[in-house]
């Protein structure tokens, strides 16, 4: 995002730097959509930074990693990232440890058993693109 100090001219790559991009779909590889229609799994770029928004939950029942799906390269980091994201099903809160590549693949890592009626909140993951 443009860092705005007095006297700068507003120009079409300063505001469009500070618009939020269209939302883009992420290539499902061993995940699946979430079953809330009105949450689903996107991606979107603002200004340097790129952010996921939306819920996803696994296609079969795992224990340690999958690569759960992957986002447009243009939106991948410049480095690995990490996160974790939560279990929104009821029952006990579950965290998932969460892994951002360079190549755009969202890896998912748990020491327990995940079931593929879990479902997991991906609206607090953001990251830096350069």
């Amino acid at each position: 995002m443009t860092v705005w100090r007095g006297g700068m001219l507003l120009t079409d790559g300063r505001l469009n730097d500070d618009l939020p991009g269209d939302w883009q779909e992420v290539t499902f590889d061993e995940w699946g959509p979430g079953a809330l229609s009105y949450a689903p799994l996107r991606v979107q770029k603002h200004g340097h930074r790129a952010r996921l928004d939306g819920h996803s939950q696994p296609e079969s029942t795992f224990t340690g990693s999958q690569v759960a799906f992957t986002i447009p390269a243009d939106l991948a980091p410049a480095y690995q990232h990490y996160f974790s994201a939560v279990r929104i099903t009821s029952g006990t809160p579950t965290l998932l440890g969460v892994v951002v590549a360079t190549s755009g693949s969202v890896t998912v890592y748990s020491s327990t058993s995940i079931g593929s009626s879990d479902r997991f909140d991906f609206s607090r993951i953001e990251w830096p693109l350069d």
